[in-house]
C-alpha cells in the first residue's frame, strides 16, 4: 500500500506541478515597438460668403456661398436707359460711353498648421474679353495670362469685401458675357 499510496504522492506532485507551470505560463509578456513618423502639411482655404448687405444694391447673392466654387448673376444691362434688370447690381457710367455692372462678396481665408501671419490676394480670369469689354475685381483690371495681385497682407478668417466688375463700351453687341475668375490665396 505503501508502494501504492507514493504513486498517487507522485501523481498528484506530478500534476501540481504542471498546473503551477501552466499557471506561470499566463502571466508571461512580451513588448514591440513601431517607429512611426508623419508630416503635417500646412494649409489655407479660401469660400466666397454673401456679404452681409446682400439683396442691397451693389450686393448680389452667390449661388452655393460659403463654399469655393460659387456663381454670381449680374444680370442684363444696356447703356441706353442706364440700368440693369437686377436691383441687386450696381450699375453706373464710367465716361461718355462706357457702363459698368458690379457686384460684391467677401472672400475669406483660413488656414491650418501654419506659422503664417497673413497671406497675398491674387485674381485671373479664364478667357480674354471680348473687345471692348473690361472685367475687374475691386477696381484691378484682370487677364488671362497671369494672376494680378489684389492685396499684400489680407488677414486670415476675416471676411474681405470684393467686387466684380464688368466695364462694357456702348458699341458691343449683343451677347451673353460670360467669365470664369479664379482667386489665389498664397500664404506669406
Amino acid at each position: 500500500m505503501t508502494t501504492h499510496g507514493r504513486s498517487w504522492w507522485w501523481l498528484i506532485s506530478f500534476s501540481m506541478g504542471c498546473v503551477l507551470s501552466s499557471v506561470q505560463g499566463w502571466a508571461q509578456s512580451s513588448t514591440a515597438q513601431i517607429s512611426l513618423s508623419l508630416t503635417v502639411q500646412s494649409s489655407i482655404n479660401l469660400v466666397f460668403n454673401n456679404n452681409a448687405a446682400v439683396g442691397s444694391t451693389g450686393f448680389c447673392p452667390l449661388n452655393n456661398a460659403g463654399t469655393n466654387n460659387v456663381g454670381l448673376d449680374l444680370g442684363s444691362a444696356s447703356f441706353v436707359g442706364g440700368s440693369d434688370s437686377l436691383a441687386c447690381v450696381a450699375y453706373s457710367h464710367v465716361g461718355g460711353s462706357v457702363y459698368q455692372v458690379s457686384s460684391a462678396f467677401d472672400v475669406v481665408v483660413t488656414k491650418s498648421n501654419s506659422t503664417s501671419l497673413n497671406y497675398r490676394l491674387a485674381a485671373e480670369i479664364s478667357t480674354a474679353p471680348p473687345a471692348n469689354v473690361t472685367w475687374l475685381v475691386s477696381g484691378v483690371t484682370m487677364t488671362n495670362t497671369a494672376f494680378t495681385q489684389l492685396d499684400a497682407a489680407d488677414s486670415y478668417s476675416a471676411a474681405v469685401t470684393k467686387a466684380v466688375q464688368v466695364q462694357v463700351k456702348n458699341n458691343v453687341a449683343p451677347q451673353v458675357l460670360q467669365e470664369t475668375v479664379t482667386f489665389l490665396a498664397t500664404a506669406n
